[in-house]
């Protein structure tokens, strides 16, 4: 109870002092997270945090299921339509690359880990998570397709990425066979489009016919999601893929889903996701303390960088796209809460040293990732501002013979 208590006084502190911290690029997760490493850290530490504990384990699932269907729900249909090009190019083409340059990157730098442990970090850190760039997200500044186009390929690759990792999971640790992890992720398909398509047209049935009201369909979505998610699991499915095939479905269903009705999806993920980022923080100062191998950070270097931006541009060769934002795909592709969760799925069933590649991998990408790509947002948004004026600006006159 004691770490409830600190992480809702952080919260507090946060909610007082969010918008100085925001012009400081000081977002949630490294808000969360610093204090994690604080109240967690020392012989004798304020807060105990034990991961592989059954609350832990139970929070980071619903956090994930949660967050899988609100991110599948917020994309709107009709802009994805509109600019299905990139984003199925971006999904189908750069997200594989990415796991196999990952892999292929992890074999010689992870030596003795094997070639499933290389396997399941690749798919682990191949997800991205928009929210350590939110302030990016929301700047005007930035064409608005470049954010939409981030946004939306974070909130669905993880969709690719969780069943994929069942996948490797199933090979590397042997507790169930590929064909019955496929099953679970059969049950859990139809558990997602039966329940987002009935819930979805109940909600927009009650809404036209006066039936309920704003505050209850924002409750409603949200049950939609945990309904979803524990229907699966209860049917032997896969909770995570149920989640986000509803959200998907819901949508599809109902496009003219008030954006407003996310409302309580979105706050529940916020408060969510700032637990894990404080659980997070809370494996920094163990990973560092213990030592790290020089491959591990060679390898989150590569990790932020080349392995996914080389897949990203390769991807969108032929779309015309300026150069600029090709490189702006590639580089804003943060490593946030959708690894974090994956991480700890997989550190759950992983023993010994391949465990502790996964945990060191992770803290360290994520680490990186959230400074970097977090305290950058600002810079990055001001000198694409100060580029596209230079570029509306007429030149100046030639000065007038004599």
């Amino acid at each position: 109870m004691l770490a409830v208590l600190m992480l809702g006084l952080v919260l507090v502190a946060w909610a007082v002092i969010a918008r100085p911290a925001q012009r400081y690029s000081v977002t949630v997760p490294i808000a969360m997270a610093a204090s994690g490493m604080i109240l967690t850290s020392g012989t004798h530490p304020l807060v105990d945090v034990e991961l592989t504990g059954a609350t832990v384990r139970h929070l980071v699932e619903l956090t994930l299921a949660v967050v899988l269907f609100t991110d599948a729900t917020d994309i709107s249909t009709t802009w994805l339509r509109a600019h299905a090009g990139v984003t199925v190019r971006m999904l189908f083409i750069a997200f594989p690359l990415t796991v196999l340059l990952g892999f292929l990157a992890a074999i010689p730098l992870l030596a003795g880990a094997g070639w499933w442990v290389c396997a399941i970090t690749a798919v682990v850190l191949s997800a991205t998570d928009s929210t350590p760039i939110t302030p990016l997200l929301h700047d005007q500044r930035l064409p608005g397709d470049l954010r939409q186009t981030i946004t939306v390929v974070s909130g669905l690759d993880d969709g690719l990425a969780a069943p994929l990792l069942l996948i490797v999971l199933a090979g590397a640790v042997g507790g169930e066979t590929i064909p019955e992890v496929l099953l679970e992720l059969l049950i859990a398909l139809v558990v997602g489009l039966a329940l987002g398509y009935a819930g979805a047209r109940l909600l927009h049935l009650a809404r036209h016919r006066g039936w309920s009201t704003p505050d209850a369909e924002r409750v409603g979505l949200l049950a939609l999601a945990i309904a979803s998610f524990a229907l699966a699991f209860v049917l032997h499915g896969n909770g995570f893929v149920a989640a986000f095939a509803a959200g998907l479905t819901a949508r599809a269903t109902a496009p003219d889903l008030p954006r407003a009705a996310l409302q309580t999806c979105e706050d529940t993920v916020s408060v969510l996701s700032a637990a894990v980022w404080f659980v997070f923080g809370s494996l920094v100062v163990p990973a560092f303390t213990d030592g790290l191998d020089w491959r591990v950070f060679l390898y989150a270097f590569a990790s932020l960088t080349v392995i996914r931006m080389v897949p990203v541009a390769l991807a969108l060769i032929g779309t015309r796209l300026p150069r600029r934002e090709v490189l702006a795909l590639g580089f804003w592709g943060p490593r946030g809460l959708d690894s974090m969760v994956l991480g700890i799925i997989a550190l759950e069933q992983l023993r010994g040293l391949d465990a502790d590649w996964v945990a060191d991998m992770v803290v360290v990408v994520i680490g990186l990732s959230i400074l970097v790509h977090g305290l950058s947002t600002r810079l990055f948004a001001d000198r694409w501002a100060r580029r596209e004026a230079a570029v509306l600006s007429p030149a100046p006159a030639a000065p007038p013979s004599r």
